[in-house]
């Protein structure tokens, strides 16, 4: 006589895998989430650091040109708004060996005011912000001081020139830095610091 020995899952074990797999990719999906989330500060991050360097380098030139810098001089010690906005020293009061030095490399390079700096796309962007990431706007000292520092949804940038002197004349830092920092944000890196503190 043959028996045949048919074997498989019961139903209550394949429930019991289904309920596995849930709890499973329930503490799995937000950890994945939050993967993707510093991911995309991170690249900001880099895109921040590429943008200072830039500044500082331009500042370097600008200073070693010798030409008509400090206070009473046309040719200003740290890149303009409007040299930012286009990504490059372009005041006709600049040295010629300067004019059309790019201030940071980038793939979003352009001839337009506002689309030449690399994009900031945060994870979550208000829609002012989100509608001009590579936007740069000004910011005075005191803006760039405040503590923390209020965006106002104009663009993904903020920038302070550095147009206040030391005892000695010369620019005080220019401060670059990402202009997204409401009370109220999800884009806090690992450490818990607001964009503008990064």
């Amino acid at each position: 006589m043959l028996r045949l020995n048919n074997k498989g899952f019961t139903l209550i074990e394949l429930i019991i895998v289904i309920i596995l797999l849930g709890l499973i990719s329930a503490t799995a999906i937000p950890y994945y989430l939050n993967i993707q989330k510093e991911a995309k500060i991170a690249v900001v991050k880099g895109k921040l650091a590429a943008i200072r360097g830039g500044l500082e380098l331009a500042h370097a030139k600008i200073l070693a040109s010798g030409v008509n810098t400090g206070p009473t001089g046309d040719n200003p010690d740290w890149p303009t708004l409007e040299e930012l906005q286009f990504n490059e020293l372009r005041l006709s009061t600049r040295p010629a060996s300067l004019i059309g030095l790019r201030i940071v490399r980038s793939d979003f390079y352009s001839t337009e005011q506002n689309k030449a700096l690399p994009l900031c796309n945060l994870p979550d962007q208000p829609p002012g912000i989100y509608a001009s990431p590579s936007g740069v706007s000004e910011k005075s000292m005191t803006d760039a001081l405040a503590n923390p520092r209020l965006a106002d949804e104009s663009a993904g940038w903020a920038y302070y020139p550095g147009n206040a002197r030391d005892a000695n004349g010369r620019g005080v830092d220019a401060i670059f830095y990402v202009n997204d920092d409401r009370q109220l944000t999800d884009n806090v890196d690992s450490a818990d610091r607001r964009p503008s503190e990064w």
